[in-house]
This record gives structure tokens, sequence and C-alpha cells, in this order.
């Protein structure tokens, strides 16, 4: 997936292209559960390569968690002269095997605005649950390890044997 710098700004949720140096961070506290997300969009001192971070975490943290937890990150290089970026690496919590994921680039970018928008609206975000929902749900494309498409065409013999001819 490659595209313009607006229009990956656009996908992350940041309403203005970023230049060297800059940073849009977002963060939210909820003090009922003790939990803070914070979500960053940075680039680079040369202007060339972006980073798009969330981070959870936990005043007193659940069983078996660290008290910070690095839920997503993506970096995207500028590409070739045209003023165009691509998304080159993720890590998408433990999961080993994001860059399987049929289209891992467009959902990455819907994911991290969908967690935008939640820090946005002073809601923190249910990352298993919008990780399900950009990444593992199936689509037309049939599963997300690109596995194909689960329809078979239904071709009846005497369809075939009695086609037309021009």
């Amino acid at each position: 997936m490659r595209v313009l710098k607006k229009e990956l700004m656009d996908k992350l949720g940041v309403g203005y292209e970023l230049g060297a140096y800059d940073a849009y961070p977002l963060s939210y506290y909820d003090g009922d559960s003790g939990r803070t997300c914070n979500a960053e969009v940075r680039m680079d001192a040369d202007g060339q390569e972006l980073e798009a971070e969330i981070q959870m975490m936990y005043d007193t943290p659940p069983e078996g968690k660290a008290s910070m937890v690095q839920c997503f990150w993506i970096k995207a290089n500028a590409v070739g002269t045209a003023g165009e970026w691509e998304l080159t690496d993720i890590k998408l919590q433990d999961e080993p095997e994001v860059k399987e994921i049929g289209r891992w680039q467009e959902k990455s970018c819907k994911f991290f605005g969908a967690v935008i928008q939640e820090l946005q609206t002073d809601t923190i975000p249910d990352i298993e649950d919008l990780i399900d929902l950009h990444f593992h749900s199936r689509d037309k494309l049939g599963d997300q390890r690109q596995g194909g498409g689960g329809k078979s065409p239904k071709i009846k013999a005497n369809q075939l044997l009695n086609m037309k001819k021009m």
C-alpha cells in the first residue's frame, strides 16, 4: 500500500502533515480503572520515517502484565521522489506473524484510526476488541491469512454444452 503523506496522515487520524521532529500525541487516563492509553504518531529528523505507537499503562497491572504494555507499533518510510509512503514494519501485541494477514497495511491504519477516535472521545479503547474487529474478522477475501475465498462456483454441465456459438 503506497499512499501520499497527506493520505497516510488522514488514515492515522492526524489532521495535518507532520514535519521533521513533529509528533501527534494523544492520551487519556481513566481514574476509575487506573488505566492510561497513549497513542502517538512521530516523524524522524529527516522527515523520511514515521512511527505510530499505542501503549497501555496500568496503575495496578493485572496479574501477569507489566505496568506498561506496547499494544501496537508501525513504521512507514518515504518511497522514491513522488512523495509516496509505505508501511514497512508492524508489531501487534504478541502476534509474531501479522504481516501474513491480508492487507495488513490498510488494516493497521484503520485500527490506529479507531483507537485515535476512542481517545478523542475520552474513552479507553478496548484494544482486544478492536484487534479482533480490524485484523481477525473474516471478510470477502476469505480468511485473514490470505487463504482465498470460501465460495466455489456451481457450474452445471448442460450450461457448458449449450453455449451459443458466435
